[in-house]
């Protein structure tokens, strides 16, 4: 369930931070268990717990032979388990994953080709520290690919943050002109990298205080090679206040932003933004018919949106969580909204909560300890199986998904072909 600002903040305060320590513009031709929770009719080969991983420059490129650079984070060798931490699936097949040995243990990036079974180390070379690096990344397709790494702990903002690219499925990678960091001094928490055909964005947490979020964002316009801070965090431009939880750009100019104010401000923040970033305009969502005033200023009810989905730049569906404290115990409320153009309007309905996924407009799931599944937009839903853990769910069509399962301080990969309904737990297992 949706936490308190104070402890979201919190925990975006100590995300892992961007530091690129990468020599900038190298091109680099790269050579080449955990414990899973118990799921609802599971078929789980045995394994060896892994305890969960801590989560998460412009200059002319210069080629350069195998093997690593010696500075370089090294690959794993062949036969090597390890925990996936963050998956991006492409197919039933293909996919690419972040993933690390265990507990502050640096973060690697590796390709599947068989669904999630055997993975091949394609990490670029990030120059190896005594620190725990984190990934961040963006995976077009199978061959294309950007990653930035991050220090452990909030600090220091990076001198020489870069953002990896390959485009041959991670045998090559270029660094990009390293990003503006100039004011920065508290942290550098990257949470949403994303591509839309040459246009890139990044948003990045650069400090927290009295129900401020304080975010940058860098774009660029030259498929990743460089990039200019749009948004700078000294400037308020409407959206510093509040906690920022998520980016979408449906084309190269028109995106939206999802937050939570934990109810300091009436109604559920909504930001959309028409000039590829620069400036940003808050939406007035329309409150729920069947919930008359729980957007009013007297509400003792805290809203916020979360999970946008969008298929081209009409068809969308996000979520709206709302905590209601007016009783002795505070109660959940989750709210679908959908557009059908462009965000110009919003209609809403009650969904059974808690996180939501679609994978095309019309189907999708509620993600909670009961899984949920609907084919009509969030119209109706059904019930489809029970688990014990809490996921990062990644759908490629209405049978295939993943989720990295998590249940206290034990992680795995699981896998289903039946829409949700069962689960099969994978061992990552390095090619």
């Amino acid at each position: 369930m949706i936490k308190k600002l104070s402890l979201i903040l919190l925990l975006s305060i100590t995300i892992l931070v961007l530091a690129g320590c990468a020599t900038a513009g190298n091109v680099v031709s790269v050579s080449s268990t955990p414990t899973a929770v118990p799921a609802t009719e599971t078929v789980a080969p045995s394994a060896t717990p892994i305890p969960p991983t801590e989560l998460p420059t412009q200059v002319p490129p210069t080629a350069t032979s195998t093997p690593l650079p010696l500075n370089a984070i090294q690959h794993y060798p062949s036969g090597q388990e390890f925990t996936v931490t963050d998956i991006h699936m492409l197919d039933a097949n293909n996919g690419w994953a972040i993933g690390s040995l265990g507990y502050r243990v640096g973060d690697h990036v590796l390709f599947t080709p068989d669904g999630g079974n055997t993975w091949k180390d394609v990490t670029p070379p990030e120059p190896a520290t005594d620190q725990n690096k984190a990934a961040l990344g963006f995976f077009q397709d199978d061959k294309t690919a950007w990653v930035s790494f991050f220090i452990g702990g909030g600090t220091p903002v990076p001198s020489q943050a870069v953002v990896w690219h390959t485009k041959d499925g991670g045998s090559t990678w270029i660094a990009s002109q390293t990003l503006d960091v100039t004011g920065l001094s508290g942290v550098f928490v990257p949470t949403v990298m994303q591509f839309v055909g040459d246009s890139g964005w990044i948003l990045v947490h650069v400090g927290a205080g009295m129900n401020h979020d304080y975010v940058a964002i860098y774009r660029s316009t030259d498929g990743g090679a460089s990039w200019t801070r749009i948004l700078d965090p000294f400037i308020d431009s409407g959206i510093q206040g509040c906690t920022k939880n998520n980016m979408l750009f449906t084309d190269a100019t028109h995106g939206w932003l999802t937050g939570d104010c934990n109810g300091v401000k009436a109604g559920a923040l909504l930001y959309k933004t028409t000039d590829a970033g620069s400036t940003w305009q808050e939406v007035a969502l329309p409150e729920p018919p069947s919930y008359p005033g729980i957007f009013s200023n007297n509400a003792p009810v805290a809203c916020g949106t979360y999970n946008p989905f969008f298929f081209g730049s009409d068809v969308g569906h996000l979520s709206v969580n709302c905590h209601d404290y007016s009783g002795t115990q505070i109660t959940y409320t989750y709210f679908i909204y959908s557009t059908q153009d462009g965000g110009s309007t919003w209609t809403s309905a009650g969904y059974p909560g808690e996180g939501l996924y679609f994978v095309t407009k019309d189907i999708g799931w509620a993600l909670a300890s009961t899984i949920m599944h609907t084919t009509d937009g969030g119209k109706t839903w059904t019930a489809i199986s029970n688990v014990s853990w809490t996921a990062q769910f990644d759908f490629v069509d209405a049978n295939n998904g993943w989720a990295i399962a998590q249940a206290g301080n034990e992680m795995a990969l699981v896998k289903s072909d039946k829409g949700g309904a069962k689960w099969t737990i994978l061992v990552p297992t390095v090619r």
